[in-house]
């Protein structure tokens, strides 16, 4: 037992190992996703705002012209109305297509179509200003003569746009072009990252899955061979107790009582060797412990009354239980609770079917199990009074849970409550 309780605090160890790498591979494979995701969408991104950019740009030319065609409208109606505000008007009009060309001017440098038509336009327009500025000074200048550099700005004008939007479309082409490269490269790579992590993650996590299996059924192997250790320490237990009341009634001279005690004894040993270690039907349960309390009374010779209720209803089929668990509660109520009783002792066992479980409650009129003794007992300390420990451990191996006993004590009596559920985790 020894041994293998000391694999099993080994295999701790690897197991722990297993669940690290489980944690480190996930985390990788989550990583991953996180990059597979955040690699598009900052291109998307980045695609977005480079089309934005150029939308603006694009803009900006139209806003040159859009200018242009105001500055022409407002000399028009000045040169008709020679009015201050229609005045005022052009200057601004003129004033805002400068404006927009200066705006303009850091993105057409990237293309030498551009930047020299983008000059040629701006020198044109500061002549067209100078001509203006004479009209409007000191008449000098003809209508006929601005309109015919209106009409070489328009074209010029029409040229840069021209140039400008050949330039913006091969420039957004081959960005589109290298960006598709890249999502597409990119995509491929985290993807395969990403399905290695993935694959990765789920070896180790089959892995880990395996080895918690193993540590399980180990675990349940030992509760398996503790439990049969405690039933085989149960027997000689009461063997021993039984023994020391056919002792006891001899050296007191009942040897009849006594040849009673041995006979009823017997049977009961037979019985249980029959039934075998491993679980009895609530039925056998309840034959084996008539045997004892038929012992019991024998011995107890109306000192103390005993009494059985038993209440099956509607269960359908047997229930298989540890054998031998109802007998150690009376017996730990005769020899410890009611061992100074000379008179009107009182042991009443009640056993009652209900939907999920069977409820074994045994009551006694003594004096109480000590509040440090009933601590030990339900924190599995260990102890030299074997019986309820004993009962207990073997009950929270059965059953996979700590809720199937519980006991209240005082100094007018105990009552045990053993909770045999139907069905077993």
């Amino acid at each position: 037992m020894k041994n293998t309780l000391h694999k099993v605090r080994s295999s701790k160890s690897p197991n722990k190992q297993i669940k690290e790498k489980y944690s480190l591979s996930y985390f990788f494979f989550s990583l991953c996703l996180c990059f597979l995701v955040g690699f598009n969408v900052l291109l998307t991104a980045g695609f977005i705002n480079r089309y934005s950019d150029y939308l603006q740009d694009y803009k900006s030319i139209n806003n040159i012209i859009g200018s242009y065609d105001d500055s022409k409208a407002a000399f028009l109606t000045y040169s008709r109305s020679r009015n201050e505000d229609d005045l005022l008007a052009f200057q601004n009009a003129n004033a805002s297509i400068f404006s927009e060309l200066d705006n303009s001017e850091h993105s057409m440098k990237a293309d030498r179509n551009c930047i020299m038509m983008y000059r040629i336009v701006y020198q044109m327009l500061e002549h067209r200003q100078e001509l203006m500025q004479e009209y409007v000074s000191y008449g000098r200048v003809s209508i006929s003569e601005i309109e015919e550099l209106n009409f070489q700005i328009e074209r010029n004008l029409n040229l840069l746009t021209t140039y400008y939007i050949d330039y913006v479309s091969v420039r957004f082409s081959q960005y589109a072009t290298h960006i598709k490269r890249v999502l597409i490269v990119g995509n491929i790579v985290l993807v395969v990252i990403t399905i290695i992590a993935f694959m990765l993650n789920t070896t180790i996590y089959r892995d880990f899955m395996r080895t918690r299996l193993e540590n399980e059924k180990q675990k349940r192997h030992i509760a398996e061979a503790r439990m049969h250790e405690l039933q085989m320490q149960m027997n000689p237990h009461f063997l021993f107790n039984t023994l020391s009341l056919v002792i006891r009634n001899i050296q007191m001279g009942e040897g009849d009582t006594a040849i009673r005690l041995v006979k009823a004894t017997s049977q009961l040993l037979r019985k249980s060797i029959a039934v075998g270690n491993d679980t009895i039907t609530i039925d056998e349960e309840l034959e084996l412990l008539e045997k004892y309390l038929f012992v019991q009374k024998i011995h107890c010779k109306g000192r103390i009354s005993i009494k059985l209720d038993v209440r099956k209803s509607y269960m359908d089929d047997e229930m298989r239980i540890p054998p031998l668990i109802i007998q150690p509660l009376v017996e730990n109520a005769i020899l410890h609770g009611l061992k100074d009783t000379t008179a009107d002792g009182q042991v009443n066992v009640s056993i009652e079917e209900k939907t999920d479980m069977i409820q074994v409650q045994v009551q006694d009129n003594g004096c109480g199990i000590p509040e440090d003794v009933v601590s030990n007992i339900m924190g599995h300390v260990q102890m030299e009074r074997i019986g309820l420990s004993n009962l207990y451990e073997r009950l929270c191996f059965f059953y996979h849970r700590e809720d199937c006993m519980k006991i209240e004590s005082s100094s007018e009596g105990t009552m045990i409550t053993l909770y045999l559920y139907k069905e077993v985790e």
